[in-house]
């Protein structure tokens, strides 16, 4: 029988992260998985993580993955896994890691869980943008657009060809429930159940007083057009993937046609104490 093979992705330039991979890596072993850590990852830690094979998450990833860091780490993690095949386990190693569940103290009886299947396996769906009828990379939590030299960014939005409004300011925020209480809530957006499968729509800083967050079914279409006397700006895909721009140009946002799969241990019991103690304790 061939041995199951796990993934780890390992946050860069973290004393924590690095004790609990190494960890996690010992209770795989322990049970007869093979172990391969991410390219980049065991780059990053090259003289620490040893006698372990490696992997190309952008090529050719396990079937299950083991992600330890903060958000950015998830999100980069499910960024350049585009089979969307690969079930991702998040253990917190972040400050803030809301997106990842699992707290250090539990690590050996989740990891034991996963190899085991116990778990509730959660598809999380997410953005497509089409930038000037390019695919860009699928979104988790947002997609911004944000003035590059501090001029007004002027554009249009529709839904399903429906003009919604204009709106002159610093951009826009265009974020998934998942991404509710990120970016979006920053700039005004509202606190959204991620049970809920929505795009929620936030303005930067809009001239027009009157200017408010919208929230969409999210298997409509939304088409933002930046006018041709806008200021310069950037498309930037989950603090991820940036993209600059000067022109007119024109953003669709649809349905991706591939969800993340997570999988969640005990996700929603006490989920917004712990969302609120997370959100006031950031700092």
């Amino acid at each position: 029988m061939q041995q199951e093979k796990y993934g780890i992705v390992v946050k860069p330039n973290s004393n924590n992260a690095i004790d609990i991979a190494l960890r996690v890596i010992n209770i795989l072993k322990k049970n007869k998985k093979e172990v391969l850590v991410e390219k980049e990852s065991k780059e990053n830690y090259n003289n620490i993580i040893k006698d372990v094979g490696e992997f190309n998450i952008d090529n050719n990833p396990p079937e299950k993955i083991i992600v330890i860091g903060g958000d950015g780490t998830l999100l980069r993690t499910v960024m350049r896994e585009k089979t969307g095949n690969s079930i991702i386990m998040a253990i917190r190693a972040g400050k803030r890691g809301f997106l990842l569940d699992v707290e250090e103290y539990e690590i050996e009886n989740r990891v034991y869980d996963f190899i085991n299947n116990k778990y509730t396996l959660i598809e999380y769906p997410r953005l497509q943008s089409i930038f000037n009828g390019e695919r860009k990379s699928c979104a988790m939590n947002d997609i911004v657009i944000f003035t590059a030299d501090g001029s007004l960014v002027k554009l249009e939005i529709f839904y399903n060809k429906d003009r919604v409004y204009g709106v002159d300011g610093d951009g826009i925020v265009i974020s998934t429930t998942v991404g509710s209480t990120a970016y979006s809530l920053s700039a005004g957006g509202p606190i959204v159940d991620p049970r809920l499968n929505l795009i929620i729509l936030t303005p930067l800083n809009p001239v027009q007083l009157h200017i408010r967050p919208v929230v969409f079914p999210i298997n409509g279409i939304l088409d933002i057009n930046v006018k041709e006397d806008s200021g310069e700006y950037y498309l930037n895909i989950d603090g991820q993937e940036k993209v600059y721009s000067k022109s007119r140009s024109s953003l669709r946002i649809e349905l991706c046609d591939k969800p993340v799969k997570i999988a969640r241990f005990r996700w929603w019991e006490n989920y917004y104490e712990r969302l609120f103690s997370r959100l006031l304790s950031y700092w």
